[in-house]
């Protein structure tokens, strides 16, 4: 399903600069990628299996759509995402919250990760003069649980969509399609299949996912991280749910020290005060890993950045995550990129 064309769009129904981004993406890489074939975009897209030409008609595929679509849902409709945030331990309880997601996969994984980071509750101990926040749940978890519904489930699948529900003591994701191929809930996290081998392709080319097939270890080694109990998963014929176990802990009381905020002499001890926490952990919550939130405050309280600044404050990173660190921050609007290689900076928005 996800590679076949859908005769219904055309290529107008795809943004043109999303799509450029990518091929400049795969431009950028490995040599020997298919990406490198010459000839136009158009060839390109279809020998990544992004367009087929049917009857002297280019048309995208689910794929496409899904990834690069102006509107996905126009043409699949069962690709929205819907969330509940209910009151108790079931769903009989109260509706605290509720929303459904539209739009391209990542916009998805994004709005999702927002959803439940302003529904879960933040807390910690003080320690000394400062707060050590803690979450019920690590977001890095959360977008791996997303996203590997996203990538896996069955879109054949009509009249189904992904849930996303929140309890009081847990979170559920469940995604339509049971289990594919020779993976079973004993070898899960270790046996690889993908249902969708193009979408889960193009996802880890975009890094909507980190590496092909370790959502699972991610997820169980965060929320290890975090002090919470281990993910569980079910699954039957018909779908497959992951359960991340919520941290018991107390909400957050409003009575936060008062400290003035620490501003670095260089790039090298820029350090996130209490002042700028709170900003610090929406970031992440809004789906920003803790890398890009503290170069994001590092550009917005100097006014640029640049990547040997990132890799000054962000230390033990190579020099390709600091480069993919921030061309997501360029592509979700965070930073605008002047200049080129070497000499680029980056200017908060």
């Amino acid at each position: 399903m996800e590679g076949r064309p859908v005769t219904e769009a055309g290529l107008l129904d795809l943004e043109a600069d999303r799509v450029e981004a990518y091929l400049n993406i795969l431009e950028e890489q490995a040599a020997d990628r298919p990406d490198n074939i010459p000839g136009s975009p158009d060839e390109k897209l279809v020998a990544l299996g992004l367009v087929r030409v049917e009857g002297g008609e280019v048309r995208p595929t689910a794929v496409a759509l899904l990834l690069f679509g102006k509107n996905p849902q126009k043409f699949l409709p069962n690709s929205s995402v819907k969330l509940a945030r209910f009151k108790g331990q079931d769903v009989t309880g109260l509706i605290l919250d509720r929303a459904e997601l539209y739009g391209t996969l990542d916009k998805i994984i994004e709005d999702t990760a927002r959803f439940v980071g302003r529904n879960m509750k933040v807390g910690g101990p003080i320690k000394g003069l400062y707060r050590e926040d803690t979450t019920e749940y690590p977001i890095v978890a959360v977008r791996e649980a997303i996203a590997n519904a996203v990538a896996h489930r069955d879109y054949g699948i009509s009249g189904q969509k992904i849930a996303l529900r929140m309890f009081d003591d847990r979170l559920e994701v469940e995604s339509p399609g049971g289990l594919a191929g020779p993976v079973t809930l004993e070898n899960l996290g270790q046996k690889r299949f993908s249902r969708n081998p193009l979408l889960t392709r193009v996802m880890y080319e975009l890094r909507l996912v980190e590496e092909m097939g370790t959502g699972i270890k991610r997820m169980r080694r965060t929320l290890a991280e975090l002090g919470s109990a281990p993910p569980t998963f079910m699954a039957d014929a018909d779908s497959f749910t992951a359960v991340l176990p919520a941290r018991m802990m107390e909400e957050t009381k409003p009575n936060e020290p008062e400290i003035a905020p620490e501003v670095a002499t260089n790039s090298q001890t820029f350090e996130i005060s209490v002042e700028l926490r709170p900003e610090y952990f929406a970031l992440m919550r809004s789906g920003l890993n803790e890398r890009q939130a503290r170069g994001l405050l590092y550009a917005r309280e100097r006014g640029r950045l640049t990547n040997k600044d990132y890799r000054a404050i962000n230390s033990d990173i190579t020099d390709e995550t600091a480069r993919l660190d921030l061309v997501g921050l360029v592509d979700k609007g965070f930073l605008v990129k002047f200049g080129d290689k070497r000499g680029a900076a980056y200017l908060p928005r």
